[in-house]
């Protein structure tokens, strides 16, 4: 249920790029695309400070992004889908891997409202079958 939010001072790269991005992090999590959601969110160059975004025209701005996400996800999923998402932006926006800023922010159980319910954590992976 990872929901992404980008913000960049350059325009956004349009509903079909952030499509390719939400589908590309289901594909890492095993989720329904349905389940992801992606918003880029243009900011006043005037409003934010970021000395990467001190660029001349034309040049792209490599975003800061946020992602919510359950804190059931495992830290090695967590870590491969910042990864993955730092290569998405990278390749779809032509900005340097190394200035893309991504921060995640956990809902923890009893804090999540989804699909109509508060979200009160998942079922406990089952034990394994003795041998």
């Amino acid at each position: 249920m990872p929901v992404i939010t980008l913000m960049s001072p350059d325009a956004g790269p349009g509903r079909p790029a952030l499509a390719k991005i939400a589908e590309a992090v289901t594909g890492l999590l095993g989720i329904s695309p349905q389940h992801c959601w992606v918003t880029w969110q243009r900011l006043d160059p005037d409003a934010a400070h970021r000395p990467e975004w001190d660029r001349p025209a034309g040049h792209p701005c490599a975003p800061i992004g946020f992602i919510t996400c359950k804190a059931s996800y495992p830290r090695e999923t967590v870590g491969r889908l910042l990864r993955l998402l730092r290569d998405e932006l990278s390749a779809l926006l032509g900005v340097p891997g190394d200035e893309v800023y991504l921060v995640v922010r956990r809902a923890v159980p009893g804090e999540l409202l989804i699909r109509g319910d508060v979200w009160a954590g998942d079922e406990p992976a089952p034990e394994p079958e003795p041998a």
